[in-house]
């Protein structure tokens, strides 16, 4: 039955084939723009969750209160990390990021300005989930004058080469290359392009007057965030009161959830650029609404030829055929023509996908398309376009009375005709909207 279906509905598409290119076109332009749409929409929310502790590390920032001023930084002290492990059991583990200063590295003839190489504290791995492809991690988180270089920056200085044992020159300094982890994910809040250990500075380093380390906690699950938030706020008495006290400066702390930094932060001088969740949720009822207008335009078209398939209708019925088949006939049609948009889409978005990275600041490749998302997409278009767009012409085609038909007295009728109309004024609408 399925085969006799699928012939069917290619034959008629076939037969009919202006109408067909023009259904298709119309369908394609929808998808292709709403594939678009949620392939951006898709890589904002994405941002940081591939960390299996995802949900449970936060980022300290410091909320600075001064008699004339109030502002917030996206980092804290350096002694911060280690005092609230110590003081306060609810704290599972703590990292930091110290920046390593600019400098210039070189291996044999190869030399390059880095300033996007971090001191770290050994728990990193523990906290975060990079993976190390090359040697191992433990040693240069640990051991002073060793490094982790990512596989980009790696393959700067030794090209297809085992980088491993390989040492990195950087004035009086040398580091030996004892890992290399994969690059740090594009959809990352942070991103680096090496790390080393903390104790490659003095033990004794920082003071609770100064700021800029970025400090991220790891919790147990289902800990009570905003109990513990106004908890450690008891830090500023302990710890700063004797130093900021007498200018009037507050410090208050305030904990992050890693996952929303992208779409949430509105503090200054981020490592990596922001989105919005705004425009996130705006993109994504866009592209529901491209769907939604190319499954109305095509109900509508197929509606306004009703009275071209009313005598089609007419002798199927004579002939003995019932109103199931003949349903399951016109939504074979819909789905068809939707299955042949969906590969047209996807052509367009193979081929454009370079001038969208441009345009949004992104750097997807072709392996988006097998992507969740977009998979996810594409049935639901099917779902929507195929079923949903063919449903009420399916359902208003195959009521025609045989006997009417015959006669020629077929009208569309004032429920068509209306129906017509509701679509064209929610398209019209949605538009504007848009």
């Amino acid at each position: 039955m399925l085969k006799n279906l699928l012939k069917t509905a290619i034959r008629h598409i076939l037969k009919h084939f202006g109408y067909s290119v023009l259904n298709i076109l119309g369908l394609t332009l929808g998808i292709s723009s709403a594939l678009f749409l949620i392939i951006y929409v898709a890589d904002e929310v994405s941002y940081d969750r591939y960390h299996e502790n995802a949900d449970r590390i936060y980022r300290v920032s410091s909320k600075i209160t001064e008699p004339d001023d109030q502002f917030t930084w996206n980092v804290a002290q350096i002694p911060f990390g280690p005092q609230v492990v110590k003081d306060y059991p609810e704290v599972q583990s703590f990292v930091r990021f110290i920046n390593m200063p600019r400098a210039l590295y070189k291996y044999e003839d190869k030399e390059f300005n880095e300033e996007n190489f971090f001191y770290v504290d050994s728990t990193l791995f523990d906290i975060f989930s990079y993976e190390i492809v090359k040697g191992e991690g433990k040693s240069a988180l640990v051991e002073p004058k060793k490094i982790i270089l990512t596989e980009t920056t790696a393959a700067r200085y030794f090209g297809n080469a085992d980088p491993i044992g390989k040492t990195l020159t950087a004035g009086t300094n040398t580091f030996e290359v004892t890992g290399v982890m994969k690059d740090v994910p594009s959809n990352s809040h942070f991103r680096f392009d090496g790390v080393a250990s903390r104790n490659n500075l003095p033990k004794q380093l920082g003071s609770w007057g100064n700021f800029g380390v970025f400090t991220y906690l790891l919790f147990p699950e289902n800990t009570d965030m905003k109990a513990f938030e106004t908890k450690i706020q008891g830090m500023y008495d302990a710890y700063m009161k004797t130093i900021f006290e007498s200018m009037k400066i507050k410090i208050e702390y305030i904990l992050e959830p890693m996952t929303r930094i992208h779409l949430y932060s509105t503090n200054a001088g981020e490592p990596e650029p922001t989105g919005s969740i705004t425009y996130v949720y705006i993109f994504a009822i866009v592209a529901l609404f491209l769907v939604l207008i190319a499954a109305m335009n095509y109900m509508n078209l197929a509606t306004a030829r009703s009275t071209r398939r009313a005598r089609e209708v007419g002798l199927r019925k004579v002939v003995g055929s019932r109103r199931l088949p003949l349903i399951m006939q016109f939504l074979s049609e819909s789905t068809v023509l939707t299955f042949i948009s969906i590969i047209l889409s996807l052509v367009i978005l193979v081929v454009l996908l370079p001038k969208f990275n441009s345009l949004a600041g992104k750097a997807f490749d072709l392996h988006v398309i097998y992507s969740p998302a977009v998979l996810l997409s594409l049935l639901g278009v099917i779902i929507i376009v195929g079923i949903f767009g063919g449903s009420y012409p399916a359902f208003f085609l195959s009521r025609f009375s045989p006997v009417t038909v015959l006669k020629g007295e077929i009208t569309q009728g004032s429920a068509g005709s209306m129906f017509r109309k509701i679509l064209v004024v929610i398209q019209f609408t949605v538009s504007v909207i848009m």
